[in-house]
């Protein structure tokens, strides 16, 4: 039976970008564990949240997160930051420019070796985030919350999660945050945990709400492209009991 982060006062922020969402996660009074591949995010990072590092509060790593340790070729999108990524297809979509670095690359094991197993996971690392997650199958000690950004393969994370001990859903429309109370800048991930609106769902629910809102069964989307998802679970029992 899985166990879950209850007690935890961490946030690992998986695909930092710009640090927004580490922003608003230092303000909630967490610690933050910072991961970004782009080192020219990590440096504007480093001064923006110099008081955060220096107090402690915030450990902000320069990598990438994958299935093995070592390194990687990153290809750096030019045109949109982010849409930066392991996966080279992913990055310059839509014709983009790239350029290739070469990253060191960290898995889930290891980060959770390094600092302990955080409260929340937030997960958004454009193209590689089933990798993440499969990491999360047969943990001893696994995040109360996770999100992870839907990226048209919703139902396969659904099944990952639920096979992980979740069993709570929620669909986070993220055009919607900057509306939200609590000031969320635009492209920022938003509220998480019982904060995200909405009740929590089984998974069929989950699957029926995705498959008449996001794409249907045969994958093809059915919401505008000026809306974008965030698939957010925990496990309701232990929720409950934090």
């Amino acid at each position: 039976m899985s166990r879950f982060a209850r007690d935890s006062r961490l946030i690992f922020d998986l695909g930092m970008n710009n640090g927004d969402d580490t922003d608003f996660y230092l303000r909630r009074g967490f610690d933050v564990v910072a991961l970004e591949a782009n080192p020219a995010l990590c440096e504007k990072a480093a001064k923006r949240f110099e008081g955060a590092i220096a107090e402690g509060r915030l450990r902000l790593l320069n990598a990438a997160i994958w299935e093995k340790p070592g390194e990687a070729t990153f290809f750096v999108n030019l045109d949109n930051d982010h849409w930066s990524s392991l996966d080279a297809g992913w990055a310059g979509r839509d014709a983009s420019r790239c350029k290739e670095i070469k990253v060191r690359c960290v898995t889930l094991a290891e980060l959770f070796g390094e600092f302990g197993v955080p409260h929340y996971l937030k997960i958004d690392v454009e193209g590689v985030d089933q990798a993440v997650l499969e990491q999360l199958c047969g943990m001893d000690l696994l995040p109360l919350y996770v999100s992870v950004e839907d990226c048209r393969f919703g139902p396969r994370y659904i099944e990952i999660l639920t096979s992980c001990g979740y069993d709570g859903f929620k669909l986070l429309d993220q055009s919607t945050v900057p509306h939200m109370n609590g000031g969320f800048p635009p492209g920022s991930s938003g509220p998480f945990g019982g904060e995200v609106p909405g009740e929590w769902l089984s998974h069929d629910k989950m699957m029926a709400l995705y498959s008449t809102t996001v794409r249907d069964a045969q994958g093809n989307r059915l919401a505008p492209r000026t809306h974008w998802w965030d698939i957010h679970c925990t496990n309701i029992g232990q929720a409950k009991a934090a």
